[in-house]
């Protein structure tokens, strides 16, 4: 329901800016027999930040350990404490599948016919970066028989290696294009880089489609495949061309349905600015290390900075008064990413690292400083020279450790990309004591206080009961615990 609003959100934008276009047909306006691809296009970029940037956002927020479900309001406390039905997530499952990807299939089917490579480039790459998402979080998919609509309403599901080879011959297809053809024409409705040139918005999805592909290489990397994914990952590194900016759409304003979609979920929809608060986790780690980051993510509470320990829904107010624990902070005009700036050098400073390429070190440092500008904040020398300083004579593990950690503390906002990354790697570690023990180390993820799953920590989403419902082929039910295929 969340992401149908926001077709409201780009319909109206798109419709001020091509007026002119609606006007100039002989059919009525407004019931055209077909759309144009210019005008679905938007629409499915906007409805796929509606489900990222919203549901799965407060997911891997939760999950990342950024935010704990607050005290004094239950919203998420399924989510918190690890006890999800297959019912949930269903609304984002239906909007992906049933509006974005199938939207997405449509521009590629009309672009194509026009010879527009341009925003066949772009289809392909929203496409395939939706289509990494839901494999990361179900493992399988349905993809191969997709989004045919009546010719197969059962598709078979594919397993999530399956689905990664067929991305890539996806993005590496869209990148065959002729982009110098003459029927290629700049898309003024891209919401994602609407850069005012054809060049330069071709250049800036082709490095999108080559970052895409870093990712899901690097996703394999301590999987079975890892030999191969290596060598793959090389080669992508050797070619470059990656993105040098964020890819973002920032066209939010401070109205109902017209938001950033994190907002718009966790705050104006449900009427509550609290449901989410600083994780002990998240907040002693910023707090030990002196992170002025700390007053961009969270707003004090009564007394200062406050967490509560991750899971502790159920903490008495005589002992922690509602209003003391620091709130997540958001704000309704804040970009939604598809990738961040910070977040595409931390994966090159990995994948240096992990090619015995070079470089890592530069490119970490460069990912800690776009790490504090996203939040308009310098990155302090004090602690690129302390305890955020790259450890260039350490291990492998130990420099791994570096970029993975402030990894994490960047992903504020983006934390499912957290949640993968540690499923993935194991990092941040898992605490074995308690937040409240002695020995507990800052920064070590802890078994949710009111988890149900016996101490193991969540690993993906179950199957939907939606799909179930009108696909014989959709998987049995697998428990959140049961690793994907690439993780650790």
């Amino acid at each position: 329901m969340k992401n149908l609003k926001y077709i409201l959100l780009s319909t109206t934008l798109i419709f001020l800016s091509s007026c002119n276009d609606w006007l100039d047909v002989n059919t009525d306006p407004n019931n055209p027999t077909q759309v144009n691809y210019n005008l679905i296009l938007p629409n499915a970029q906007m409805q796929i930040m509606g489900s990222v940037n919203g549901d799965y956002s407060i997911l891997g927020g939760l999950w990342s350990q950024h935010w704990t479900q607050s005290h004094i309001s239950s919203q998420y406390k399924d989510i918190d404490s690890y006890d999800l039905t297959d019912k949930d997530f269903e609304i984002a499952w239906n909007e992906l599948y049933s509006d974005a990807l199938i939207d997405l299939e449509e521009v590629k089917k009309q672009s194509s016919a026009a010879g527009n490579w341009n925003a066949y480039l772009q289809a392909a790459c929203c496409q395939a970066y939706t289509f990494q998402i839901l494999a990361d979080l179900y493992d399988k998919i349905p993809y191969s028989e997709a989004l045919k609509g009546n010719e197969n309403l059962s598709p078979k599901w594919d397993n999530g290696e399956v689905v990664y080879d067929k991305l890539i011959s996806s993005l590496d297809e869209a990148l065959g294009k002729d982009f110098n053809a003459l029927t290629n024409a700049y898309v003024s409705t891209d919401f994602v880089f609407a850069t005012g040139s054809k060049e330069s918005q071709i250049a800036n999805w082709v490095k999108f489609a080559n970052t895409l592909k870093l990712k899901i290489y690097l996703r394999q990397t301590e999987s079975a495949r890892k030999a191969d994914a290596l060598v793959k990952l090389k080669d992508v590194l050797n070619n470059g061309n990656f993105l040098d900016r964020d890819s973002k759409i920032t066209v939010f304003i401070d109205e109902a349905n017209r938001s950033n979609p994190l907002y718009e979920s966790n705050i104006r929809q449900l009427n509550v600015a609290t449901n989410l608060r600083a994780s002990f986790t998240f907040l002693n780690y910023l707090t030990v290390n002196a992170d002025p980051r700390i007053d961009a993510y969270f707003t004090p509470g009564s007394t200062g900075h406050f967490a509560l320990a991750q899971g502790d829904f159920n903490e008495l107010t005589t002992t922690t008064p509602g209003a003391r624990p620091s709130v997540a902070k958001m704000s309704p005009t804040t970009p939604a990413y598809f990738f961040s700036l910070d977040e595409v050098q931390f994966m090159l400073a990995e994948a240096k690292l992990r090619t015995s390429s070079g470089g890592e070190e530069a490119e970490y440092v460069k990912a800690v400083t776009s790490a504090f500008a996203k939040f308009g904040l310098a990155a302090p020398t004090s602690l690129l020279a302390g305890v955020y300083k790259f450890p260039s004579a350490g291990s492998f593990d130990e420099k791994l450790e570096a970029i993975i950690m402030q990894k994490w503390a960047a992903s504020v906002n983006q934390g499912i990309e957290s949640f993968f990354d540690q499923a993935r790697t194991g990092i941040p570690k898992i605490s074995p004591v308690a937040a409240d023990n002695a020995s507990y180390k800052a920064g070590q993820w802890t078994y949710s206080i009111q988890g149900v799953t016996s101490g193991a920590f969540p690993k993906r989403l179950i199957y939907p009961d939606l799909s179930r419902r009108v696909n014989s082929n959709t998987p049995p039910f697998t428990p959140i615990t049961q690793k994907v295929w690439w993780a650790k």
